[in-house]
């Protein structure tokens, strides 16, 4: 076995005594265990990989956002679900046919209903940003649809549709949200518990400030990034259709950019405060 034989020949040299003479090699053999590890040497730790500084800080960085992406991302998910309950219901007048003006009515003002529901239920920068791609003050009903479609059948045919980007960036947070948020659990409990014992108070202090501040910037920035992003290309809401769009990309990327930047920057002090305030705690003296 490496790092457990003892250097020199084996076999017929160096054999104890009280091993049986035989017309085969007999001699001790070591005890079996891993290979390359050096006797007298700790193990090397499972969680070492986990707590490496390039994976930690990656993670650091992206939980700064998760947890308001992820958020937003199951809310758009229920809206999903809503739309396609309307969409069914539109299907099932379209098989019916003789659709009345009040049945298309009351269908896109359910759709209108519940989008304004769920947008009130996000984020911050998940409210900026559907307010810029469909502003809730301009949503069209069914007298202005069915102008712009020409008949009560193209108005329910689309009347669950919703924006495939937004769905997809949806799908993205509520998988990638929760998992990243489960990793900065996992690193902050295995720093701590690989901390001396006398220092573990003072870590544990130190990882706790560091996530909820790293929220309260990300959450921030978002906001903060989005605003400036949509900024930038204000110019474009000239353009129907096309200036949404173009808006609604830039406060995404800007939010995105701006979470994730101040959210690991508010970390980093989140981590000193809370430090300090462990620090302050322990040494604080009581006098009559």
């Amino acid at each position: 076995m490496a790092g457990a034989n003892r250097p020199g020949p084996q076999c017929e040299y160096n054999v104890p005594e009280d091993v049986e003479d035989g017309t085969m090699c007999r001699a001790e053999s070591p005890l079996p265990g891993p290979v390359g590890v050096i006797e007298g040497q700790p193990w090397p730790s499972a969680a070492a990989p986990l707590t490496s500084p390039v994976y930690t800080s990656t993670v650091e960085v992206l939980f700064s956002i998760a947890p308001q992406l992820t958020w937003d991302g199951f809310q758009r998910a229920a809206y999903d679900k809503l739309n396609a309950a309307l969409q069914e219901q539109a299907n099932t007048l379209l098989r019916r046919g003789n659709i009345t003006y009040q049945e298309m009515e009351n269908l896109v003002n359910a759709r209108n209903s519940s989008l304004l529901r769920i947008r009130d239920r996000l984020t911050s920068f998940g409210e900026m940003y559907s307010e810029i791609l469909k502003p809730g003050a301009s949503l069209r009903g069914a007298e202005q649809l069915l102008r712009e479609k020409g008949s009560m059948e193209a108005v329910l045919e689309s009347v669950g549709n919703t924006r495939q980007v937004v769905d997809r960036i949806g799908i993205v947070s509520r998988i990638g949200g929760p998992v990243t948020i489960i990793l900065e659990i996992s690193i902050a409990s295995v720093v701590i518990a690989q901390a001396p014992p006398r220092e573990k108070g003072r870590v544990a202090a130190k990882q706790v400030g560091g996530s909820f501040f790293g929220v309260l910037g990300g959450s921030g920035g978002l906001w903060a990034g989005c605003a400036g992003g949509a900024a930038l290309v204000s110019w474009s809401l000239v353009i129907p259709y096309v200036g949404e769009g173009a808006a609604g990309t830039g406060c995404l990327v800007g939010g995105l950019l701006g979470g994730l930047g101040i959210g690991f920057a508010a970390r980093k002090g989140g981590e000193r405060i809370g430090e300090g305030a462990y620090q302050f705690i322990t040494e604080l003296h009581w006098t009559k």
